[in-house]
């Protein structure tokens, strides 16, 4: 029993990937954040002083906000899903090395991946390919003296910023699924094979003189 106990122990790795796991809600909550803070300098501020020789702080009419809501939509869910799988994995059952379980972690695992990979892609190229949209705008406009500069500088760095979190979490997230993958590999290896019952030998001796009546 002492060893059939030991197998259920939780591996170095499951301290390393709640340690990933901790990381990824810190940088999916500061994309979140981040990403909130540039919409609302977009809704509000459009009412500030003009001081001579600026240029009143004007977006698009058609500002291109979906590089923007699709990375946070992301970044929320992780940090949501994040926040679930570390209460999760305080639970005994969680953190045993099951088969079934390991292989549901890995194909979440591989989800969130895909998920980050989809909303990095999307944020990148749509905000390069579109002059519109909120972070390209920002950027061109930040140096032009206008009122809103400060505000087009904020935009455009936080949105610079959470893109860079949005790659530290998306790594940390492929990092985790790498554990999970090592710790199903270990798991089946270090499986404890079923004790079989040695066959005893026929004890019973057909040569056994007695006394017959």
């Amino acid at each position: 029993m002492p060893s059939e106990l030991s197998v259920y122990k939780p591996h170095w790795l499951s301290r390393l990937r709640s340690a990933l796991r901790l990381l990824i809600i810190v940088l999916s909550g500061g994309v979140a954040v981040m990403l909130v803070h540039t919409l609302h300098v977009y809704r509000g501020n459009t009412y500030l002083d003009l001081r001579k020789g600026e240029l009143p702080m004007t977006w698009p009419a058609r500002t291109n906000l979906a590089p923007t809501l699709i990375l946070l939509c992301i970044a929320t869910a992780n940090f949501v899903a994040s926040v679930a799988i570390m209460s999760v994995s305080f639970t005994k059952s969680f953190r045993r090395p099951m088969r079934s379980r390991d292989i549901y972690r890995i194909v979440a695992g591989s989800f969130g991946v895909i998920l980050w990979t989809t909303a990095l892609v999307v944020f990148n190229l749509l905000g390069k390919a579109s002059k519109a949209s909120l972070g390209r705008y920002a950027c061109t406009n930040k140096n032009v003296m206008s009122n809103g500069r400060y505000q087009y500088r904020a935009v455009c760095e936080e949105q610079g910023v959470a893109f860079y979190l949005a790659i530290g979490a998306a790594s940390a997230e492929l990092l985790t699924l790498g554990t999970l993958a090592v710790s199903a590999i270990l798991s089946a290896k270090h499986k404890s094979p079923r004790r079989r019952i040695p066959e005893k030998k026929d004890s019973i001796s057909f040569g056994v003189t007695g006394r017959f009546p």
